[in-house]
């Protein structure tokens, strides 16, 4: 799970088409694994959420 999460951000986060690729594949390997992040729920959420912050995309 580490390493996927790793991908999305070395392919520029969500904000990027790449991140996104990349997002949907972490996706398809933990419903093939059947893995639930469970208390990691809350930590992921953060961690999109400051992921958008710091996209070029986000208008303070």
């Amino acid at each position: 799970m580490q390493d996927g999460a790793r991908a999305v951000l070395n392919a520029g986060g969500t904000a990027h088409p790449a991140g996104q690729l990349a997002l949907a594949a972490l996706d398809r390997q933990m419903l093939a694994l059947k893995a639930s992040p469970g208390g990691a729920a809350d930590l992921l959420a953060a961690t999109l959420f400051l992921d958008r912050i710091e996209s070029p995309y986000f208008k303070h």
